[in-house]
């Protein structure tokens, strides 16, 4: 059996995120979320992800990306539910991890384990209530505090600055 490439493992997820929330749409921009989502009159990036994982057999989501401020959603079949986590959720989430994935910046990538998510870092929603509740959790990022919403930008130009500077110093150092 051939494994799917580890982009496309999330399709099921997509096409499904895509039937039930009605203000959804393919993203034009896979880099920045995989779903855009209208919310007030705005568009918004939504990252979904998918696990198959049993309740109680841990349920790990790789690669979620806290630095991209935007909504995280993800399907998990076997517990019939959708996991909902706003962008604030995501960070504070983060905040609590000493290390990322692959990396020593927590927001830059980490795991997430379904058996451990504490209630205050999500929501969940069954396939009606889905839109509604991926609503809320926009909102919920939108509302979050002028500071809360600018640490991840900044963080994100802190690193660009710091890969710059790195960068230009190994190639002086050969």
């Amino acid at each position: 059996m051939v494994r799917p490439a580890i982009r496309n493992t999330g399709q099921k997820a997509e096409s499904l995120f895509l039937e039930l929330v009605g203000t959804a749409r393919p993203s034009d921009a896979p880099r920045r979320g995989d779903a855009i989502v209208e919310v007030d009159g705005h568009d918004h990036y939504v990252e979904l992800k998918e696990c198959h994982a049993s309740p109680g057999k841990g349920g790990t989501i790789n690669q979620v990306r806290a630095i991209k401020y935007i909504t995280c959603v993800i399907w998990a079949p076997k517990y019939a539910k959708w996991f909902v986590l706003s962008p604030d959720q995501l960070v504070s989430l983060a905040s609590t991890k000493n290390r990322g994935q692959h990396t020593e910046i927590p927001f830059e990538s980490m795991t997430i384990r379904l058996a451990n998510l504490g209630d205050q870092f999500h929501e969940t929603a069954d396939d009606r209530e889905l839109e509604d509740v991926v609503t809320r959790a926009i909102q919920r990022g939108e509302a979050a505090s002028a500071a809360m919403k600018e640490l991840m930008p900044q963080l994100l130009d802190e690193i660009d600055q710091l890969k710059r500077k790195y960068l230009q110093l190994a190639a002086n150092a050969h």
